[in-house]
């Protein structure tokens, strides 16, 4: 007895393309935070619509992130996001940063 399956030359190019572009994110990667920090992200985690909007309501220089007090942004994160600290932001927005370069 034998069957046959549908659609495996389809499963076969999508996950090509998944490989392909996990490996053009191997290593690190320099992401400016506006697009770090998506429009949709921003809409959905906190009281702003952009990521400029953000820093411009903060009193922080973001061109330079080691200059920020960190105890200070975090408060500013906890005040204005759904997040508490300032590391928790950036990661949750480097998880959905990678899966959208995935396609995912």
């Amino acid at each position: 007895m034998s069957f046959k399956i549908k659609g495996m030359k389809e499963l076969e190019r999508k996950l090509s393309q998944l490989s392909n572009s996990a490996k053009s994110l191997e290593g690190t990667n320099e992401v400016p935070l506006v697009e770090l920090f998506s429009s949709v992200f921003m809409r959905k985690n906190t009281k702003f619509t952009s990521f400029e909007e953000f820093a411009d309501n903060s009193s922080f220089d973001f061109t330079d992130l080691n200059s920020i007090p960190e105890k200070s942004l975090d408060q500013f994160v906890g005040e204005t996001t759904k997040f508490s600290k300032w590391e928790e932001m950036l990661t949750k927005a480097s998880e959905e940063w990678t899966l959208k370069q995935l396609g995912l």
